[in-house]
């Protein structure tokens, strides 16, 4: 009986030693998330700085490096161009600093003059712009007064003496762009032949004419005008060629051969005894002035 009391006395002692161990703990436990909280927030705080920091100084970095362009050097082998204008062109053109002007709107900018083929830009510390220009070549005569690039697009010569040897184009319709890709095309063609083109010529009809370097003329008609030139090739290669200085002109509207008008009458009368040993046709290649052969292909 007094083991009990004495056991009940004791409870309340512990229970008040367990409490206050506890409370401990907590006040411990708390103590440690307010320190751990705090050096969260603080190590924050310091890397918002440090940004803030680095930013700000990059920022400075960047201003004292994107310097105003105080030099423009234009670069190239030129005919036609001129540096200068070239130079005016740019400047007219030059928006931000060294780091930050817009190369690549520059760049095209320069690419859609018609003189330009090329064009590469560069920056030279601290404050120059390099342009490298190759420049356009132009590749034939437009007509009476104009000339154009690879590209079709029109080019102003004033002093043009030099390009009389140039090819020519003529058209009752169409752009200069279509005329230059029916020039390459047809050039391509007869490349093998080693005739060259001096006058492309595209009629009111659409009948496209071939004026070639030793005088020859081909009729080439509206239409399929690859498959013709091809089939020339053919018989030119033949033995047609043997005779180039007697040609006039040679007409390519038919479906499986071709017609020949020699420059002498007696050079036709001798060519046309003997292929008619070797070819037979009719043409509708008619002329008052000029006398025939057909030749089937």
């Amino acid at each position: 009986m007094a083991k009990d009391q004495h056991s009940a006395r004791r409870n309340p002692r512990d229970s008040g030693t367990r409490g206050y161990g506890s409370r401990q703990n907590q006040s411990r436990d708390s103590s440690g998330s307010i320190m751990a909280s705090a050096t969260n927030h603080i190590a924050r705080l310091m890397l918002v700085a440090v940004v803030v920091i680095v930013g700000y100084g990059g920022t400075l970095l960047y201003r004292q490096i994107d310097k105003p362009l105080t030099n423009v050097m234009i670069g190239g082998d030129f005919t036609f161009l001129q540096p200068t204008d070239l130079s005016a062109l740019v400047a007219r053109e030059l928006d931000g600093g060294f780091l930050s002007i817009d190369l690549e709107h520059l760049t095209q900018m320069l690419r859609a003059h018609p003189w330009v083929a090329e064009v590469n830009l560069r920056r030279e510390w601290p404050s120059i712009l390099k342009v490298e220009v190759t420049e356009e070549v132009p590749i034939a005569r437009w007509g009476e007064q104009g000339f154009l690039n690879r590209l079709g697009e029109e080019l102003l010569i004033e002093n043009n003496s030099h390009l009389s040897a140039l090819p020519v184009l003529r058209a009752d319709s169409g752009s200069s762009r279509e005329m230059m890709k029916k020039y390459q095309l047809m050039a391509e063609l007869l490349a093998p032949t080693g005739l060259k083109i001096t006058e492309l010529r595209r009629n009111h009809l659409g009948v496209w004419f071939i004026d070639t370097a030793p005088g020859v003329q081909l009729v080439i008609g509206r239409d399929q005008v690859s498959d013709k030139i091809r089939r020339f090739n053919l018989v030119w290669a033949a033995g047609l060629n043997q005779q180039v200085k007697n040609i006039a002109a040679i007409d390519l509207r038919y479906p499986n051969g071709l017609a020949v008008a020699w420059r002498d009458t007696a050079v036709a009368a001798r060519q046309q005894k003997n292929d008619n040993n070797r070819f037979d046709g009719k043409t509708d290649y008619n002329t008052r002035e000029r006398a025939l052969t057909p030749v089937q292909a």
